[in-house]
């Protein structure tokens, strides 16, 4: 009798231990697939930026933390410019997803003493550079042309196929796994969503065309099976729901 009693007790530990075990595999993946989700639309972004700014650009990632796409902090890219030149930029992305870029001045730090590459770096950092803020380049590097703002149906169809619909794609992802069903894009850029009748930013499209050639990027949307429109003249709303 007792040693049934104690087989018994032995296999439902083994049963709640193997559903334990699941239930954080199962967790476990699902903070891996929305970090993923949420770093794919980090690097849509630093993409997107980039490209507004410096235009034919290359970069890689230095340093990114773990866990950088979900919790925010900052996080290091190095950018190879058609000229050649190379500088490096810090990406800060705030805890509700709010991402900015500054650009360093950054040399290699060597200990002579060693006579080895200490393989550091050391930043000296006059004033950050915030590329939603400024076109002001790198001091390593000479000003590349941006372009010139979509002007006609033509121009912002461009704009809308190379700097809006991928990063909104993936951003509109990252919200609908948060329960989330619709957004907001200004007239300066920034998307942002409504809670508890707060404004949250978290995302930032840079220039936008003026507010006349709007109707373009609502028929694309629309031919995406999103639903929008121009509201009070000043912003786009979008909803997927």
């Amino acid at each position: 009798m007792w040693i049934i009693i104690g087989a018994s007790i032995a296999s439902t530990a083994t049963a709640m231990l193997l559903i334990f075990v699941i239930v954080q595999k199962i967790r476990s993946g699902k903070i891996k697939r929305k970090e993923e989700l949420a770093l794919k639309g980090i690097v849509a972004g630093i993409g997107n930026r980039l490209h507004a700014t410096y235009p034919n650009t290359k970069w890689r990632w230095v340093c990114c933390p773990v866990g950088f796409a979900t919790t925010g902090g900052i996080a290091r890219i190095e950018v190879l410019y058609q000229s050649g030149d190379v500088s490096f930029m810090d990406v800060c992305l705030s805890t509700n997803s709010y991402m900015t870029l500054h650009v360093l001045n950054v040399v290699e730090l060597v200990t002579t003493d060693m006579g080895l590459d200490a393989g550091l770096e050391e930043d000296v950092i006059s004033t950050p550079v915030d590329l939603e803020d400024t076109n002001e380049p790198s001091p390593q590097v000479t000003t590349p042309k941006t372009g010139t703002k979509p002007y006609d149906e033509e121009t912002v169809i461009k704009w809308y196929n190379i700097m809006l619909i991928g990063a909104l794609t993936t951003l509109i992802d990252n919200l609908n796994a948060d329960d989330e069903v619709c957004i907001h894009i200004s007239q300066d850029g920034k998307a942002y969503i409504e809670e508890d009748g707060s404004i949250n930013v978290v995302y930032d499209f840079g220039v936008m065309p003026d507010v006349a050639l709007w109707n373009h990027i609502i028929n694309k949307l629309s031919e995406e099976g999103l639903f929008a429109e121009i509201q009070e003249e000043n912003c786009i709303f979008i909803s997927w729901a």
